[in-house]
């Protein structure tokens, strides 16, 4: 094993598991992975014996035994525990990758900024849906000003969830948290990563479809963006027979773009008010790289597999650094505090 290879350990063998030793393997020549840990015995058990490596049931036993023989734990446990296991992280001098939502309040997301910078360690966080070569081409276009002065942003994500899906911890409020966290997150980071980070003026919540769940499964949000202009979110998992679409459409003085498909996955729409637009947009296009099929996971889908780009990135130095998930954050804490429930 070369010295300069990043060893990861990863905390939780659940879902996602499985998307990160894909992208660790596609990285081979930077990752490698040293440890495992799940509070499940029998799971650790067999992810550790496949891949020869040490497995743990307390992540922090883990964190002890692996020093000198880690340098970053990525964490993809049920969304409630990934503050305390960075914070142990860090303060055992690890690196960390932290699966979304990273918490549920933009200023826990802060101490954990604050923490990394303190340790002299590097923080990442997993929002991957900026890797979508059609989000690229977007942001592109608007730091480019091709549709002149924005004047509305939407985003409509209809999708589908089956009743299924919250069998487990994703049911309870305290450990899931509530719809944009595990759901709409990657689409609401977008927005804000492309125009910058609105207000909600009001929104609304509905219990359409999962009324065994405490908590809302489709959002109708109204936002007012620092330029003046407005926009609008509605996520929903109450589609039927499968996710739908998740499109963002942008309106300009000089032109008009949606990206949309199941996942941001695809350019649907363009129109502009002249021809040079037109062919400046094209040349960019030609540009960017092919669409990605959505993940899926049986049954059900999400966004596009762009792990192994994220892991890419972070192996190269510049992957996505943890205080950028804060204005995710404090944009869906803005949603929730303009909520009327219905």
């Amino acid at each position: 094993m070369q010295k300069n290879k990043i060893r990861v350990g990863i905390i939780g063998c659940g879902m996602i598991f499985d998307r990160h030793i894909e992208a660790i393997n596609s990285n081979s020549d930077h990752f490698v992975l040293v440890s495992i840990c799940d509070i499940d015995k029998k799971k650790v058990e067999i992810r550790a014996r496949e891949h020869g490596i040490p497995g743990f049931e307390n992540y922090r036993e883990m964190l002890q035994a692996m020093k000198g023989k880690m340098d970053m734990v990525s964490i993809c446990t049920p969304n409630s525990f990934h503050f305390l296991q960075a914070e142990a992280s860090l303060n055992f001098g690890y690196d960390v990758l932290i699966e979304k939502p990273v918490d549920f309040e933009s200023k826990r997301v802060k101490k954990l900024v604050a923490l990394a910078e303190e340790n002299s360690k590097k923080a990442y966080c997993v929002l991957q849906v900026r890797y979508n070569p059609t989000v690229k081409l977007l942001k592109i276009a608007i730091d480019q000003g091709m549709v002149g002065d924005i004047r509305s942003v939407s985003l409509v994500q209809r999708w589908q969830r089956p009743s299924t899906y919250f069998d487990s911890w994703r049911a309870d409020i305290d450990i899931g948290g509530r719809t944009l966290y595990e759901v709409g997150i990657h689409y609401l980071d977008i927005i804000q990563f492309i125009f910058g980070l609105p207000s909600a003026l009001s929104s609304a919540t509905f219990n359409n479809k999962h009324r065994h769940v405490k908590f809302e499964d489709t959002i109708f949000s109204i936002l007012k963006f620092n330029d003046g202009f407005s926009g609008s979110v509605e996520v929903t998992i109450a589609a039927e027979p499968c996710n739908l679409e998740c499109s963002l459409s942008v309106m300009g003085s000089e032109g008009y773009i949606k990206v949309g498909g199941r996942a941001l996955d695809l350019v649907e729409k363009t129109l502009f008010s002249n021809r040079i637009l037109e062919e400046k947009w094209n040349n960019l296009a030609s540009e960017s790289g092919e669409s990605l099929e959505p993940n899926s996971y049986g049954t059900h889908s999400g966004s596009c597999p762009n792990h192994p780009t994220l892991y890419r990135e972070i192996g190269m130095g510049t992957g996505i650094e943890l205080s950028e998930a804060i204005n995710s954050i404090k944009f869906i804490e803005s949603i929730y505090e303009s909520e009327t429930k219905q």
